[in-house]
């Protein structure tokens, strides 16, 4: 009798402890597995560029993914036109970094954006600095799916070739090429990205002017799907944890990025670090 109840005993025990193992095995397996957040991005140097080695999507993704486990952010490759499609409850992508709500985005389109993050601009480069006013015959280089002042923010490329003289390139590095090429008169390229190429391939810059004046200046922010499994605050306060650290202040400062900094009553101020609502 005895012999029994030591086996019942162990038994019990034993069958107690491997539910309870599984139980911790299953709950570590699922806490290691981090949410995936899919980040679209577009040819948009120097944030995102498939086409070079670097960029700065990158370099933030990959701090953000080091500094907590409960999310991975994977970057999934869209064409700019695509992108509103990208962030809607039936696309691909949960956010969209350094995008701006005036280029194309409508109230309709659901999503959600947060305050402005980094100052940008765009001008009139040329290989002549004798005047900056195109003239009837001249051609404009752009970039398919930009939004520019000087087409007043028309994107459609027929319209921008006969109303503008504006070509439209599949990319600026494609755009600034047609004008070393001559094929072109002036090209219109975010000061961004030509700061990102006299640190990265200065001599693609050489002899290259840039208009006294802007095209046009904007400030980039964060966008999300409003199905996004990060939350607009969440997300923020991951960005703003990983973005004022010495090693991507660095980097902002090495390709000549502002950000943009607000004081209490969310009016932007003076640049600097950056702040979260």
């Amino acid at each position: 009798m005895q012999m029994k109840q030591w086996l019942c005993i162990f038994s019990f025990a034993f069958l107690s402890g491997s539910v309870a193992a599984n139980e911790a095995f299953v709950a570590q397996t699922q806490k290691s597995e981090p949410i995936a957040i899919y980040v679209a991005a577009y040819e948009f140097p120097p944030y995102y560029s498939a086409r070079m080695p670097k960029h700065f999507l990158g370099n933030l993704v990959a701090v953000l993914n080091q500094r907590q486990n409960t999310y991975e952010f994977l970057i999934r490759e869209v064409r700019p036109q695509e992108r509103y499609d990208a962030i809607s409850p039936e696309g691909c992508c949960d956010v969209i970094f350094f995008e701006s709500e005036v280029w194309g985005w409508k109230p309709q389109m659901n999503y959600v954006a947060s305050q402005p993050i980094i100052y940008g601009s765009d001008r009139l480069y040329s290989l002549q600095s004798e005047y900056w006013q195109p003239l009837p015959h001249d051609r404009v280089g752009g970039v398919v799916g930009y939004h520019y002042n000087f087409t007043k923010y028309q994107v459609d490329a027929g319209k921008s070739e006969r109303d503008f003289m504006m070509y439209r390139a599949d990319s600026q590095q494609t755009a600034l090429t047609m004008l070393r090429n001559q094929r072109i008169q002036f090209a219109i390229l975010t000061d961004e990205f030509v700061n990102w190429l006299r640190v990265e391939q200065p001599q693609l810059v050489n002899g290259l002017y840039p208009a006294p004046e802007p095209d046009g200046t904007y400030t980039t922010q964060i966008i999300m799907s409003q199905t996004s499994a990060v939350s607009k605050s969440e997300l923020m306060a991951l960005i703003h944890d990983v973005i004022n650290e010495p090693e991507v202040l660095a980097e902002l400062k090495r390709y000549s990025l502002t950000l943009v900094t607000q004081n209490a009553s969310g009016r932007q101020t003076a640049p600097g670090a950056m702040q979260i609502e």
